[in-house]
């Protein structure tokens, strides 16, 4: 059993039942694809997995995009009490779950289960708190998210100005809004509006002016990249 939730990246060591923890962090900055390879990194690091004979790791449990259903797919693989033999000779890993010094394969033939325990992960995913299968089975399975995961957190973004003097809002301060386009993670956002949105300013004199960028959720954005332009019109009021 694999426990997951979303504060910090390890895996715990494996107790009599063959429970795993593990615990994965900065989950929301990453696509399914980064996540699938945390989960596996993680894995590694506590031997619950095994090596093919073209020298692959082989694990029995994998998150995958399911384009078709608009979801994220946890695929639970029957995990084995012998090494294997298909296509030649199979290997332990050198340390961990799995090696030779380690616990060991299981001595019953289980499929790997999880449990949810944290609703940060659970949106990630698209899966409500639970444990997946629901109950201990010997059959591989899939399961698909139950809700529409989301998979970037942040999807449109708010930008805020000190400067601005917004009657139409409760804050006051809200300069514009815009989503992240067609760029995925990593890429840039380019945000060119098709006409100018005028905005009344405070009356005074000022050192400064902050601007700042909040998500959907009001949550201020922490931007990776550096190189960041903005550009503010400033006219006479008419």
């Amino acid at each position: 059993m694999i426990r997951l939730n979303a504060e910090y990246a390890a895996i715990l060591k494996a107790n009599s039942k063959r429970d795993l923890t593990m615990v994965v962090k900065a989950f929301n900055i990453r696509g399914l694809d980064e996540r699938s390879i945390v989960i596996q990194t993680a894995l590694v690091n506590a031997g619950a997995y095994l090596i093919d004979p073209s020298g692959n790791n082989v694990f029995y449990i994998q998150l995958s995009e399911n384009s078709v259903y608009y979801a994220a797919q946890f695929d639970f693989s029957v995990t084995p009490t012998t090494l294997p033999t298909t296509g030649g000779t199979w290997t332990r890993p050198a340390t961990g779950l799995y090696s030779s010094g380690g616990t060991g394969l299981p001595t019953t033939t289980r499929v790997p289960r999880i449990i949810i325990d944290n609703a940060a992960f659970g949106k990630v995913v698209g899966l409500t708190a639970g444990t997946y299968p629901s109950a201990p089975a010997t059959v591989a399975s899939a399961q698909l998210s139950n809700t529409i995961p989301q998979i970037q957190p942040s999807s449109s973004y708010v930008v805020r100005c000190d400067l601005i003097k917004n009657e139409y809002v409760t804050s006051g301060d809200i300069l514009s809004a815009f989503d992240r386009g067609d760029a995925s993670v990593g890429q840039s956002i380019s945000y060119k509006p098709s006409q100018y949105a005028w905005m009344n300013c405070h009356n005074g004199s000022r050192s400064s002016i902050t601007i700042s960028i909040y998500n959907q959720n009001d949550q201020k954005v922490k931007f990776r990249d550096i190189s960041v332009s903005i550009m503010l019109l400033l006219r006479p009021k008419k």
